[in-house]
């Protein structure tokens, strides 16, 4: 009866160890996927922001003039749109 006892006591001594070792790696699980739903959101972050480059520059590009006076407004009021459109990103991400 005793040795019955002690076999029980040893399993479920057993079963509690694997149960917080399953717990354990649940949680390490889950701030991996969280770190990595950051890393993706913030990839898509930027690819956003690349892609809206390259649509100025292509925009700079087909606005290019003779006048290198006017070439460099219109980069200066381009850039200026530029910041303009980081700040309301930077805005909505808080």
């Amino acid at each position: 009866m005793k040795n019955l006892v002690e076999n029980i006591e040893k399993k479920v001594s057993k079963l509690i160890q694997l149960y917080q070792s399953a717990q354990k790696q649940k949680e390490e699980i889950l701030t991996e996927n969280n770190k990595l739903r950051s890393d993706l959101s913030e990839k898509n972050e930027s690819i956003k922001k690349l892609e809206e480059k390259i649509k100025l520059l292509r925009i700079t590009k087909s606005v290019s003039t003779q006048d290198d006076e006017r070439n460099k407004d219109s980069r200066q009021k381009i850039n200026e749109y530029v910041r303009e459109i980081d700040k309301c990103i930077a805005l909505l991400n808080k």
